[in-house]
């Protein structure tokens, strides 16, 4: 088969896949075993910069609601964390993407729909200066202090670089550790950019799919 053929068929197979998802009730969640861990729901990926998307844009409300929902259930706040993308003017990354999100501007602030949340800053929040959030210490600290959770949800974006870094991070921890967690992705929660040389669509389904082969809980949503 060629590699266009292969491409069309995985791709075909990907739409099915996608489609068949299901979703998760929030209540047969038990709250204080619930973490939450959500990645770069910033300005600069969703509003403002080179690097705005408004797919990306268009979870806002889903995040949002997902988590109000989870401090509502009883999910201690201290379990809920936002990493965000925090990078100096001369970042190394800026080699690979455009300058994004430098420390202090409107970019690295989190959309104004999370801060309006009761007690925003009643959450963890630690910032990252690469796509992966495990390169954080403050985050990987942040997992260690977790005592009893058996659960993780990972939100955010983009699907296929620091949505799917956390999440995969997440699952390989979970297995080399034994830690016996359910690590769980809700597609409505998480999202990626389109471009000519980046289909959205594909790299969204593929990403999301790859985790799930590798373990990860991929959702349709959590209801609630």
């Amino acid at each position: 088969m060629t590699l266009h053929a292969q491409a069309d068929a995985y791709a075909s197979y990907l739409e099915t896949w996608l489609s068949e998802l299901k979703p998760l009730a929030l209540d047969t969640l038990i709250p204080e075993r619930t973490a939450l861990a959500s990645v770069d729901v910033i300005e600069g990926f969703h509003r403002l910069g080179v690097l705005a998307s408004p797919r990306v844009e268009a979870i806002i409300p889903n995040v949002v609601g997902l988590v109000g929902a989870l401090v509502k259930a009883g999910v201690p706040r201290s379990q809920v964390v936002f990493i965000q993308d925090a990078h100096p003017e001369d970042a190394q990354e800026f080699d690979a993407y455009p300058p994004h999100c430098v420390i202090g501007s409107d970019e690295a602030e989190a959309v104004a729909e999370l801060k309006d949340l009761a007690d925003w800053e009643s959450f963890e929040h630690v910032t990252k200066n690469s796509i992966a959030s495990h390169t954080s210490p403050d985050f990987v600290s942040w997992l260690a202090s977790l005592e009893g959770v058996d659960t993780i949800i990972a939100i955010g974006d983009v699907t296929d670089l620091c949505l799917y870094t956390l999440a995969l991070h997440l699952q390989v921890r979970n297995l080399a550790e034994g830690l016996k967690q359910r690590i769980i992705v809700p597609e409505s929660c998480v999202q990626t950019w389109d471009a000519p040389d980046h289909p959205g669509d594909f790299y969204h389904a593929t990403f999301l799919h790859q985790l799930a082969r590798n373990g990860v809980e991929v959702v349709s949503d959590i209801t609630f």
